[in-house]
Order: structure tokens, then C-alpha cells, then sequence
């Protein structure tokens, strides 16, 4: 008899589920273990391809400022290759003293951007036609300031001196004496029958003729054209309306410091002694051209003997130009300032500039361009003088004495006191008020800022 067997189908299909689901169940552990190193590796992809286009970012940045630097060729924009990736530069120029560099690095559809700012070496700003330290200024005989005329010393004038713009005394014991100028003035004093064209801050009017409005302690032997707050009164002549006490207590204008700092100029010293040093120079014909140089010495210039300034020079005698002699700075300064550095710190003998008989000192032709002479000749001293129809652009002596005679025609002046005659007149310009000295042609360029961008 043959016995049958019957077989469970349930059972094998239990098993199979069991299986599979094994396998599922598996499949999802090892997704889970897996999954997290899958992601790892694709951020850790990422983040070196982001490094590596930041690092192409700041390759095409170095390439960029290395060609400025040297002055060598480069576009506006340009494109570095490394290994099959490229940064992008562009180059912006901001104004005549600053550039701008965007580098822009792409690997893999992953960019990173670098930003960097140059700009020349220093700006200087020469805020007013004239200023002054403690020695003051006294002007003389016709001569004139066609601009502001700011000092920490006495205003003294004599003989139709006049100020086309407005006199500011810093300190509280100030004078104003004997002056015609056409805008406001502001002292603790104002007299010497002088005329204001515009209105007076003052303590104490005395002789004085003012066309705007007057707020002083005193006024006496005057005529005023506006308002007038005072406390006493004797002897004027008010068309406007009056204030009696005046409630304004007088403010004296701040003692301001001259624009330049010993520390920068020895940092332009530096810059001239980066060329070879030279011995005593003197040209009476021909034309040269010499910097960054250190002079131990004199410069004698005279006749047709023309000097273009290259760079940055130290002259640690006298400097003396006469006869037409012409001192200019080279074109490749572009729209940027020189300096010609004369004389040794608070030297009693050393310093002094001498420019006479229609000698020029000049710029490299753009209008934002100068010439300046800087005398370091000791407190009280005279440093510079100029004289006979001469022309220089900005003249600085912090520790000495400039004279300007003769009908000399100058831009700016800088000075512990200063004497203005003759006819002699000082024009200032507006592109003063932000110059920027370079040592020469693109060896100027520093970076002011170094970054990452948005």
C-alpha cells in the first residue's frame, strides 16, 4: 500500500515571506549604516571643490595685484586657468588712488568670491588755500588768497591784503587785523579797520566794516550791514536787527594740527632711499630725469635745466631754482602727487628752498597733479622763499617760515608762519582737498583690504 505525504504550501510560503522580509529588513539597516558615509562623502566633495575654487579665487586676486605692482599689462578683465578650472578678475578703478579687484574661482559649478581694495601710498588734504601754525600769517602790499585761509596764529595785513574766501583764527586769543575778506571771519578779535564781506564771530569789533551779520561781546567804531548781537555798543552803525545782552556765548575756532605727520614723512624718506644715493647735483642746461633718489647734498638748478621727477626725492641740503629752471614730475605719475623732501628733521642749517627769478616747480600735467616741496628746517627758521614771478604747486615747511614775494603764484601753503607780499598770490583748488602722493609710477599700490564676498 502506498502511503501519500501530504505537503504544507503554507509553511513554504511562511518561509519565503520570513526571507524576504530578512532581506528587506536588512537592505534598510544597511541603507541606514550606509547612507550617512554617502552623504559624508558627497559634502566632502563639495567642500573641496569649494576650496579649490576659493583658492582659484585667490590666484587670479595675487595674479591681478602682481601685474599692477610691477606695471605690467593687464585688461580690465582677465581669466587665470589652472587645471581645467578658471577664476575670473575684474578690475575696477574706484578713482584715480584706488582699485578694486573681483576674482571669482569655479570648480564644478561651485564658486567662490575674493575682493580686494589698492590705493596709493598716502592722501593728504589740503582743506584750505592756506594754513598756518602758531607763527601766523601776515600779508602785505596787494597780496592775495584765493581760497580759505585757516591759522592758529595772528592774521596781520597791510596795504590792500586780501583773503577771497573766509579767515579762521583757531584758539581763543586770536586777531584779525587790518584784512579785507570777501567771505566770513572768525577771532577772539577783529580790527585794524578791516572789511568782512560775509558775517563775523568774534569777541571784541573794532574798526571794522562787515557786510552779513555780527555776533561779539563788543563793538565799537563799526559799520554792519545785517544783524548784530552784542553786549556793549560804542560807536557803530547797525542796519539789521539787534540783540541786547547777546545771548551767545563766543566760541573760539579749533587749534588744528598741519596735515602731515612725521611718520609719514619718514616713510617718504624710505621711499626715496630705495634708488642709489647721489652726491651735490647742479644743471644749468638739458633735461634729466632722476628718482627714487636720496641727495646728500645740495640741488642747484638754473637757465634751461629742466628735472623730471621720477620718484620719490630726499635732498638733505638746499634746493635752489632760478632762471626758468623748471622742476617737474614725470607723466607716468598720471593724476597723482609728487614730493621732494628737503633737508634733515629740525635741521638749524639744512632745509631751505630758494625759488626765484620764474623758476617752475609743476605736476605731470593732469589738474590733480602736484609738485610738493617739504622743508624740514627747525622751528622758527626761514625755509622757504620764493620770489620774481616764480610758480610752485604746494610748499610745506611745519617747523619754519615761508616768504612769498614778488608776485609768486603758488596753490597751496603749508607753514609754522608765513609772509605773503608784493602782489604774490596762492590759489587754491579744489582737487587739493583729497591728493594723493605717489612714490612713482604703480610702486605705490598697497592693499587696504583683503576679503571674501557674497
Amino acid at each position: 500500500m502506498i502511503k501519500k505525504t501530504k505537503i504544507n504550501n503554507q509553511s513554504g510560503a511562511a518561509m519565503l515571506l520570513a526571507i524576504i522580509s530578512f532581506l528587506f529588513i536588512s537592505l534598510a539597516i544597511i541603507s541606514g549604516l550606509v547612507s550617512p558615509s554617502v552623504r559624508e562623502f558627497r559634502n566632502t566633495n563639495v567642500n573641496f571643490s569649494s576650496k579649490q575654487s576659493y583658492f582659484l579665487a585667490e590666484s587670479g586676486s595675487e595674479d591681478a595685484i602682481y601685474r599692477i605692482i610691477k606695471n605690467m599689462a593687464i585688461s580690465e578683465s582677465e581669466i587665470v586657468t589652472l587645471d581645467s578650472n578658471s577664476a575670473t578678475t575684474t578690475i575696477t578703478s574706484i578713482n584715480n588712488s584706488t582699485k578694486q579687484i573681483v576674482s571669482l574661482g569655479d570648480v564644478l559649478n561651485h564658486q567662490r568670491k575674493t575682493n580686494v581694495t589698492l590705493s596709493t601710498s598716502v592722501g593728504v588734504s589740503f582743506k584750505y588755500g592756506i594754513q598756518v601754525g602758531n607763527g601766523g600769517l601776515e600779508m602785505s602790499n596787494s597780496s592775495k588768497v584765493i581760497g580759505n585761509a585757516y591759522s592758529n596764529g595772528n592774521i596781520i595785513g597791510t596795504n590792500s591784503a586780501r583773503i577771497q574766501g573766509t579767515a579762521i583764527i583757531g584758539g581763543p586769543t586770536g586777531i584779525i587785523e587790518g584784512m579785507d575778506i570777501d567771505n566770513d571771519a572768525w577771532s577772539h578779535t577783529i580790527r585794524g579797520f578791516s572789511t568782512v564781506g560775509g558775517n563775523a564771530t568774534h569777541s571784541v569789533l573794532q574798526n571794522t566794516t562787515v557786510t552779513g551779520n555780527v555776533v561779539a561781546d563788543s563793538i565799537s567804531n563799526c559799520t554792519i550791514g545785517g544783524t548784530a548781537k552784542y553786549d556793549t555798543r560804542s560807536n557803530c552803525t547797525v542796519t539789521g536787527a539787534i540783540t541786547t545782552p547777546n545771548p551767545d556765548v563766543f566760541v573760539p575756532a579749533d587749534v588744528l594740527p598741519l596735515p602731515i605727520s612725521e611718520a609719514q614723512i619718514d616713510a617718504w624718506e624710505i621711499e626715496a632711499t630705495k634708488g642709489e644715493s647721489l652726491g651735490s647735483q647742479t644743471f644749468s642746461d638739458g633735461t634729466r630725469n632722476l628718482g627714487p633718489k636720496k641727495i646728500d647734498g645740495n640741488l642747484t638748478m638754473s637757465g634751461d635745466a629742466e628735472l623730471v621727477v621720477t620718484g620719490t626725492l630726499w635732498v638733505t641740503g638746499e634746493i635752489k631754482l632760478s632762471n626758468n629752471a623748471i622742476l617737474r614730475l614725470a607723466p607716468s605719475f598720471g593724476s597723482n602727487s609728487g614730493v621732494v623732501i628737503v633737508g634733515i628733521d629740525e635741521s638749524a642749517t639744512a632745509g631751505y628752498i630758494e625759488i626765484s627769478n620764474s623758476a617752475q616747480a609743476l605736476g605731470s600735467g593732469p589738474p590733480s597733479s602736484y609738485i610738493m616741496l617739504l622743508s624740514q628746517r627747525e622751528m622758527g627758521s626761514n625755509a622757504i622763499k620764493t620770489s620774481n614771478s616764480s610758480a610752485a604747486a604746494i610748499l610745506y615747511a611745519g617747523e619754519g617760515e615761508i616768504e612769498i614775494g614778488n608776485s609768486a603764484a603758488l596753490k597751496e601753503v603749508t607753514a609754522n608762519k608765513l609772509k605773503i607780499t608784493n602782489s604774490a598770490t596762492g590759489t587754491y583748488e579744489s582737487g587739493l582737498a583729497n591728493s594723493n602722493f605717489s612714490s612713482g609710477p604703480s610702486g605705490s599700490w598697497a592693499v587696504q583690504s583683503w576679503g571674501e564676498s557674497q
